[in-house]
């Protein structure tokens, strides 16, 4: 599993949302397909600015929890420089980083932490992340992929499609 300050820095950011409260707004969300089902989550929220371990760097991230306040959903997308455009970034492009994660059961004894990770069978574990608007206040897109894999337990996480329109917090 690959550990960089942009994951370490997402897992703070997920673990901070446990004591946040659920937005206000309602219009913000997060759409995902799990395992063929759709589910929206309204505990949400977005960031686009410098990397706060490298601002020669910047990070886009949007975060998301289910209601029970016990699942998390990560997308990340790093960058080279100081502009981030909307556009389309796959996590298969060597030009910046995009990581997806999903982490399960969080407040359990059993929690599972699923990345762009391959499965030892099967194909390649591939995310492709669409940013369809940037503005000062808010963050839209769409993102597409297979699966994630939880390299411990050895199972998947199957999220094929989703979307989101987040508040953007920086």
């Amino acid at each position: 599993m690959k550990f960089t300050s942009l994951k370490i820095l997402l897992l703070l950011v997920a673990f901070s949302f446990f004591s946040c409260k659920k937005n206000s707004d309602t219009n913000y969300y997060v759409k995902l397909k799990i395992n063929g089902t759709w589910v929206t989550w309204k505990t949400v929220i977005g960031e686009l600015g410098p990397d706060l371990a490298n601002a020669s760097k910047t990070d886009f991230g949007v975060t998301a929890n289910d209601d029970a306040m016990k699942d998390v959903f990560d997308i990340s997308v790093q960058v080279d420089g100081t502009a981030f455009n909307a556009g389309s970034y796959s996590s298969d492009n060597t030009n910046y980083l995009v990581v997806i994660s999903y982490s399960k059961d969080l407040t359990g004894p059993n929690a599972k932490f699923y990345d762009i990770e391959d499965a030892p069978t099967g194909p390649s574990s591939k995310y492709t992340v669409n940013v369809s608007s940037i503005t000062g206040t808010t963050l839209r897109g769409t993102f597409t992929g297979n699966y994630l894999f939880d390299f411990v337990s050895g199972e998947s996480m199957v999220i094929t499609d989703g979307e989101f329109y987040v508040r953007r917090a920086r």
